[in-house]
């Protein structure tokens, strides 16, 4: 299950469920003006690769995407209620704009039944 409005989208990431925040990634294609500024492309394990300065280094898969997202929420699914608990994580709830915050709300209901039809479809099938 995947739902996104604008900036905000529920995803199933890493075992559980959460909602992120969508951005643009300032790093994405910027190479050549990170070497312009006196950065040096320093080669690592696994064809990685950074870029770094005295006291600062930027990991190369900070260039591959234009977006990058940080999880402002996560939804666990409480069998025996049937319904999911939020948590947010410290203030970003808060931090979001108003408009933001909107369709925080519009994604987590969304979400929400979408979870509750999933997890009581996966119970149907185990008492078969």
């Amino acid at each position: 299950m995947r739902v996104r409005i604008n900036q905000i989208e529920c995803r199933f990431s890493q075992g559980r469920y959460e909602i992120v925040k969508w951005f643009t990634n300032r790093h994405y294609g910027a190479e050549e003006r990170y070497l312009a500024d006196g950065y040096e492309r320093v080669e690592g394990k696994n064809g990685t690769w950074s870029m770094q300065t005295r006291g600062h280094s930027i990991h190369s898969s900070c260039f591959e995407n234009p977006e990058s997202c940080y999880t402002v929420a996560t939804l666990d699914y409480r069998k025996g209620e049937g319904c999911c608990d939020l948590k947010t994580v410290g203030s970003r709830l808060l931090e979001l704009s108003k408009p933001e915050r909107s369709d925080f709300f519009a994604v987590y209901e969304y979400a929400e039944d979408r979870i509750r039809e999933e997890e009581l479809a996966r119970e149907e099938e185990t008492e078969y």
